[in-house]
């Protein structure tokens, strides 16, 4: 089996299984890329062209609000999906962006129209795609109700178990903005969890 072909069978077979045949037919529309940290790879307001999985590294998902604020949405880690185009735009054109927070990073990139003329053809790849929109729908539910209901303590809890020693990678106030706390609180809730 052809790398990038083995490369995208394993990225997304552990969403849904695909054939050997599904991955060649997805590989015409397929590269694997590394970017410069801090890369914007989509900007709202631009036509969403592609879909993404995350082989290595962080991406984060991002908008800017009405006083200028840069407010974080979700973080892609390693085995991820990043949120379906479908999902992250209106009419294809993207309300976030997407920026690489790491130095050492990979992802596989799809042609989204390609992807989604696949999605058509091949059944497995329609299953994978509507697994990945039911797993990103849970995760947004459950981060709205963290953000809601939970106490700041809970909330830098729920972040360390979906994103284990993320607090260790990444500037500590785009983890606050993910929370819906201040940089100040965070480093409160931080320092009482080290006594």
């Amino acid at each position: 089996m052809e790398l990038l072909t083995k490369t995208i069978c394993n990225a997304l077979n552990p969403f849904h299984p695909i054939s050997e045949e599904t991955g060649l037919a997805l590989s015409q529309f397929t590269e694997i890329k590394k970017y410069n940290e801090g890369e914007i790879i989509e900007k709202e307001n631009n036509i969403v062209l592609s879909e993404y999985i995350v082989l290595e590294g962080i991406v984060r998902a991002y908008i800017i609000n009405s006083k200028g604020d840069d407010v974080t949405i979700n973080f892609y880690l390693k085995g991820k999906a990043v949120t379906p185009g479908l999902m992250r735009s209106l009419n294809n054109i993207a309300f976030y962006n997407l920026q690489i927070m790491s130095k050492k990073n990979t992802l596989l990139v799809f042609n989204k129209s390609g992807m989604e003329s696949g999605m058509q053809n091949y059944d497995d790849l329609g299953q994978f795609g509507q697994r990945v929109i039911m797993q990103d729908a849970v995760q947004r539910i459950e981060r709205e109700l963290v953000l809601l209901k939970a106490t700041g303590k809970e909330k830098l809890n729920w972040l360390r178990k979906r994103f284990p020693n993320l607090e260790n990678e990444i500037q500590h106030y785009h983890i606050a903005s993910f929370l819906g706390l201040t940089s100040t609180s965070l480093s409160r809730i931080r320092a009482t969890d080290l006594k």
